[in-house]
């Protein structure tokens, strides 16, 4: 099976990694070609946002996210279902408004992420440091971001 690495609900086939989100329905209920999973495979691993999210916490405190994610994001993300699951909402979510709907976001709170990732995408460092976001994390908070809107968060 080695050859054949991707497993398709249900376990009894197996296809290789190649054959997903190529367009082409290959695994018997056509879960090879599910858009949450076809994001999924384009964005950082959900381990790696899940520690991200985790370190900048850890770093700054407990409301750090609410920077980003607004009022719902205090407490480490706990009203948001916590770390991993804004994990998974991150890298599963094919645009920013599905993330929104997907965590229940107060559409100002959506906007106001948008607004974040536009200035990430413009360069504008102003705007994040409006946000108290310090010289030190810039560099990490651009990275994260930019990896998200590089796979189509914003459109």
């Amino acid at each position: 099976m080695a050859y054949e690495p991707f497993r398709c609900p249900g376990g009894e086939v197996c296809i290789s990694i190649q054959y997903l989100c190529d367009g082409a329905p290959d695994c018997p209920d056509g879960y090879d070609e599910n858009p949450r999973l076809c994001t999924a495979a384009k964005r950082p691993p959900v381990e790696e946002t899940a520690s991200f999210l985790q370190s900048l916490l850890a770093s700054h405190g407990p409301n750090y996210l609410e920077k980003l994610f607004g009022t719902k994001a205090r407490n480490a993300l706990k009203p948001l279902g916590g770390v991993e699951a804004v994990a998974v909402a991150l890298s599963e979510s094919q645009t920013i408004d599905d993330f929104g709907d997907t965590l229940h976001l107060l559409r100002s709170d959506v906007e106001h992420l948008r607004s974040v990732f536009m200035a990430v995408e413009n360069g504008d460092i102003g705007m994040l440091k409006s946000l108290g976001i310090k010289d030190s994390e810039l560099g990490d908070v651009k990275f994260f971001l930019e990896k998200l809107v590089n796979t189509g968060f914003l459109d």
